[in-house]
């Protein structure tokens, strides 16, 4: 059945009205380059305009779809791409690229590796995301005539961030007013509109001049003097520190709570989600970039680790060579410098350096002692067991602040076949060192290590097969919902066995326990991971900022004649440090995180020489190796995470499908319900649910019209008698004035003919 309802043309006011509504996405939108690293906002709101532009107009889906689709591959052109769109070797070739891309995404999606998504299709999501808001505006102005909800949720979105984030909203707020009065009104006025052309008194594009020019009036003298006018200042105190310590436990009594991301100094107890914080710790300069190595621990205790550092006073760190080595000297190095500036309010009494440290300029050393700014220069101190170098200095020993820096260092690259070929004799002090593990370890962690590395013919083998081990069966990567273990648990146990879900910390103890359960000598290291490049400088030298987000922990493993050799485990992440092996005379260069059986990206043609289509900083969002962070307030999360955009989508799409589909939904619930719960005594109910469903289905009852009239016309436009045997037996039992003979499975079947009748 079709429904007698006719939709109203669209008007200039509809046009004003959904102008509006493009307007307050629009102030969705403006905040997001301040809150995250998203740049070319100016395509995202083209794009919106255009899909906006599109719903208007009422185009019929395949008219619709396939001019959405087009604008969306020009705008992923016009940010990832290169060449002219029309052009074969500009669109023809990003064409490509692009489904090949989908394909890859949605392999990642199938397989929940949303982590690994990459940024053409975490902006193809964002697009496609905008469209839907575009199509559910449409539905808020010109089907349901309420826009208040969005309105409200406009203002506390541009609030909240002005309160947590650098975003300034104090004339977002104002301009979001001036549109939501505006926005009010004019709905409220088609409202008026639709109830006189309903009873013939106007037309549907009447508009009272008068009116109108008293809305503007109005609204603009209410925001002048508004705005103008004296204003008390903050009347309550900064609510973000009373935030930041209820989210991170800071001064509970209890000490629970979650912590924020961050280098910290206890590792005792290992476990727990975080919040993320991606305030800057420090900004370093370097042709080489790397893991930012800051201390080892050796110690494993059950909940997490501890190390009794051997701290040598070193005279040589100091403006020459450092006396601890990492690698021996078989290994090939590449030897950089790098400088690094801590941030207001950051500052570590240890220094953090990748490869091998090698020196440290005295000339650009800038410190603070015991909160001071430092004259005395500082005695540098290194643990000859972790190879932590810390720094203080000669006056009492107070804490130092290294605050700037410049130090030389020794990047690695490690043969492969020369690891393979090293036999396992370790010296005394390695095996009494980094082989602990304590007494309690449950037998199974013992025996899924045997089952693991029992196919490996040397410690290499060993150690990539432990690697692998968690990139091939269901282990998840994720910072919230990570249980803390008891006191009578085992913190790799029930990583390995229970949860198999966790973040750096639980991978990389894991692999330090299980290659130490097999004779293989660990140790746990953390620091920083390399970092976002946000400037390139002279001879390839790039600045690179560091965040909490970056703090993060790995492993490295003991070989007799190379030295330490770090390895990265855990998911989603992949170091710097280059594995090569000869093969037919030709060096292959291997990432020790790539995994062989992982679908290969496709390529993807680019404007900037060095991008690459899986560039989505997946490195830099790492997590943290402790749970004291360094920053000065909450940063804002990472508001375009493939996770939060996919979630919204597919509500957005259920939302929408059910909007459309509501009066179906209701009808076949309504059938159902009286099918099962229906009597005699509830034919009043159900009778009354009929008028309901004729109205809500466009056939409403006229003022004036009588049942049997209303009765008449509805089987007219039903094709059915059901409406009128249902009105006379209601009129009888009505207005009868005495009780009637009943009987529902009678009255049961006409009501359903008459509801099957309408639009299901």
């Amino acid at each position: 059945m079709k429904r007698s309802a006719k939709d109203t043309k669209h008007t200039f006011v509809h046009f004003l009205v959904y102008a509006l509504g493009f307007l307050l996405v629009w102030e969705w939108l403006r905040p997001i380059p301040t809150i995250s690293n998203t740049g070319d906002m100016e395509i995202f709101v083209l794009f919106a305009l255009f899909s906006f532009l599109l719903i208007f107009l009422k185009l019929p889906l395949y008219a619709l779809l396939p001019l959405l689709f087009i604008g969306s591959l020009y705008a992923l052109h016009l940010v990832f791409g290169a060449g002219n769109f029309l052009a074969r070797d500009g669109g023809g070739e990003f064409v490509r690229f692009f489904f090949q891309d989908l394909w890859y995404n949605l392999g990642l999606i199938g397989s929940w590796n949303l982590e690994m998504l990459t940024d053409p299709f975490r902006t193809l999501l964002v697009l496609l995301l905008l469209g839907l808001v575009a199509y559910l505006v449409y539905f808020w102005i010109f089907h349901i005539k309420r826009i208040f909800f969005f309105l409200f949720a406009t203002v506390v979105y541009v609030t909240v961030l002005d309160t947590f984030t650098p975003v300034d909203a104090s004339m977002a707020i104002v301009r979001i007013i001036v549109i939501g009065f505006f926005l009010v009104s004019l709905l409220h006025m088609l409202t008026v509109q639709a109830k006189e052309r309903k009873i013939g008194r106007r037309s549907a594009s009447y508009m009272s001049t008068a009116w109108l020019y008293s809305l503007v009036f109005m609204i603009l003298a209410a925001t002048t003097v508004g705005y103008a006018a004296p204003k008390m200042g903050p009347q309550w105190s900064d609510p973000v520190p009373t935030f930041e310590r209820w989210i991170t436990g800071e001064g509970s009594g209890s000490g629970g709570g979650i912590r924020r991301v961050g280098y910290g100094d206890n590792d005792e107890r290992l476990g727990g989600g975080f919040v993320q914080d991606e305030n800057p710790v420090f900004y370093a300069e370097t042709d080489q970039p790397g893991y930012w190595r800051g201390e080892s621990k050796n110690e494993y205790t059950g909940h997490g680790w501890v190390s009794e550092p051997d701290y040598r006073e070193s005279e040589s760190v100091y403006g020459s060579e450092i006396s601890y080595q990492m690698y021996s000297g078989e290994v090939e190095t590449t030897s950089h410098t790098a400088s690094l500036e801590m941030v207001e309010g950051a500052g570590f009494s240890n220094l953090f350096y990748p490869g091998q440290l090698t020196s440290v300029n005295t000339d650009a050393l800038v410190f603070t002692a015991d909160g001071d700014q430092g004259e005395a220069a500082p005695q540098f101190y290194t643990d000859v067991i972790g190879g932590e170098v810390t720094s203080r200095t000669a006056a009492e020993q107070p804490d130092t602040r290294l605050l700037e820096y410049e130090l030389s260092y020794a990047y690695p690259e490690f043969d492969i076949p020369s690891l393979e070929l090293e036999e396992p004799q370790d010296p005394a002090f390695i095996t009494e060192r980094f082989l602990q593990l304590p007494d309690e370890l449950p037998e199974r962690v013992l025996e899924l290590a045997e089952e693991i590395t029992e196919d490996a013919e040397n410690r290499y083998e060993m150690a990539t097969a432990v690697e692998s081990y968690f990139r091939q069966n269901d282990f998840e990567y994720s910072t919230s919902g990570i249980p803390v273990p008891g006191e009578d648990e085992d913190y790799v146990d029930q990583f390995l066995f229970e949860t198999r879900i966790g973040y750096c910390d639980n991978f990389s103890t894991s692999m330090a326990v299980l290659l130490r359960a097999v004779d293989v000598p660990t140790r746990w290291v953390k620091g920083f991971t390399d970092g976002e490049s946000v400037e390139v400088l002279e001879d390839g030298v790039e600045r690179y900022e560091v965040t909490n987000g970056n703090a993060h922990s790995w492993v490295e493993v003991y070989f007799p004649e190379t030295g330490w050799v770090p390895f990265e485990p855990t998911q989603g992440f992949s170091s710097n440090v280059e594995f090569t092996q000869d093969i037919d005379d030709a060096d292959i260069s291997i990432d020790d995180d790539q995994d062989p059986s992982e679908p290969e990206r496709p390529d993807m043609p680019l404007e900037e020489e060095g991008a690459s289509p899986d560039d989505s900083g997946l490195d830099e969002g790492g997590t943290g190796a402790g749970g004291g962070g360094t920053g000065s307030g909450l940063s804002a999360a990472d508001w375009l995470a493939p996770k939060p955009i996919l979630i919204s989508i597919v509500a957005l799409v259920l939302v929408m499908i059910m909007y459309e589909k509501k009066h179906r939904i209701l009808n076949r619930y309504f059938l159902l319900h009286y099918k099962l719960f229906g009597s005699d005594a509830r034919f009043a109910s159900a009778y009354h649910r009929a008028l309901w469903l004729l109205d809500n289905e466009g056939i409403p009852r006229a003022e004036g019209e009588t049942l049997r009239e209303y009765a008449r016309r509805v089987d007219h436009i039903t094709g059915t008698m059901a409406m009128g045997r249902l009105t006379e037996r209601y009129e009888k039992m009505t207005y009868g004035g005495r009780e009637t003979e009943r009987n529902w499975r009678e009255d049961k079947a006409s009501w359903e003919e008459l509801v099957k009748s309408l639009k299901m």
